[in-house]
């Protein structure tokens, strides 16, 4: 096939992954925004449409496995974990082969980083992720999904990196309060980069609730409920409820101050020895981290519903 059909045929593959039911919205369109850089490169990018090819030959067999495997009756650790294991063996290959390739004009370095970022998410690689999907932007990725991707992305780095889970205390404790407050800062931009112009779009209303929550966790209520008032005014269907449990929930922390018998209790040896300036994150966050963190494999899964349906159930 020529350049030309290896396009159409590409395409005809994304659709054909869209309809799988374990494909979310947001894989879709990740992946159709390194299609449209696709179509924008010359045929010389051979090597790179063959990647891409591959990485799509990879989701479509990834996903009915899963799709196979979700409508099975016997759903048996037998059959998951060789799964597994076979998945994480054809996506380190997949990986290796994007690193090797080489990209000239900016849609091809695009479609490179944006596919590498794709392949590190999966393994788990969350720093690689960052490095990809910045160096996607610099050379002209402008989706507000791409964005999306970084700000969540940096969130996932200053938890995973700078920020323990302390079991008998049941709480979040913060290991390096400087790197902590400025990566979750970086993040923050990502997704104010990401809003568009007229500050209405419908994906507008997305950025906005992330932001509301890398406010909370920097201990900033009013910029929070700020964010969130925003993304239910932009979008009042998906996150009126939502919203509506935070913002009260925000404000009751807000209100709340101690009995005049009682004092403040002083912090933790912990929270004192790092001089953390961030409050305490209550059992709910933390649910909702633990969910995003450890349940939710891949960035997609995430977007796919809003988190007031992510909360695990066990």
């Amino acid at each position: 096939m020529d350049w030309t059909e290896r396009l159409t045929q590409l395409r005809h593959d994304l659709e054909r992954l869209s309809q799988l039911p374990t494909v979310s919205d947001f894989v879709r369109r990740y992946l159709q925004v390194v299609y449209e850089h696709m179509e924008n490169c010359s045929p010389q990018a051979d090597k790179l449409l063959t990647t891409f090819e591959a990485v799509v030959s990879y989701e479509l067999w990834h996903h009915r496995a899963m799709t196979k495997l979700a409508g099975s009756q016997e759903l048996q650790m037998r059959y998951i974990v060789p799964l597994g294991v076979e998945m994480r063996t054809a996506l380190l290959r997949l990986t290796r082969k994007v690193e090797r390739l080489s990209a000239i004009a900016p849609d091809e370095v695009v479609v490179r980083e944006l596919l590498k970022a794709h392949c590190y998410y999966q393994l788990g690689e969350t720093e690689e992720v960052v490095k990809n999907l910045e160096e996607a932007i610099e050379h002209g990725a402008t989706h507000p999904l791409v964005f999306f991707a970084l700000g969540y992305n940096r969130q996932r780095l200053a938890l995973s990196e700078y920020a323990r889970w302390e079991p008998m205390g049941q709480r979040l404790v913060v290991t390096d309060a400087g790197a902590f407050e400025q990566t979750m800062r970086q993040a923050l931009d990502a997704f104010r980069n990401g809003l568009s112009y007229s500050g209405r779009e419908p994906f507008d209303a997305q950025l906005h609730f992330w932001m509301g929550i890398i406010h909370e966790m920097l201990g900033e209520p009013d910029e929070a409920l700020a964010a969130y008032q925003r993304a239910r005014a932009i979008d009042p269907e998906t996150f009126t409820d939502e919203i509506a449990h935070r913002w009260e929930r925000l404000s009751h922390r807000q209100s709340a101050t101690p009995p005049p018998s009682q004092p403040p209790q002083p912090p933790s040896p912990e929270l004192k020895e790092e001089k953390i300036p961030f409050p305490r994150i209550t059992e709910e966050d933390l649910e909702r981290l633990r969910h995003a963190l450890d349940e939710v494999k891949t960035v997609s899964e995430l977007f796919r519903r809003p988190e007031s349906e992510t909360e695990p159930n066990n």
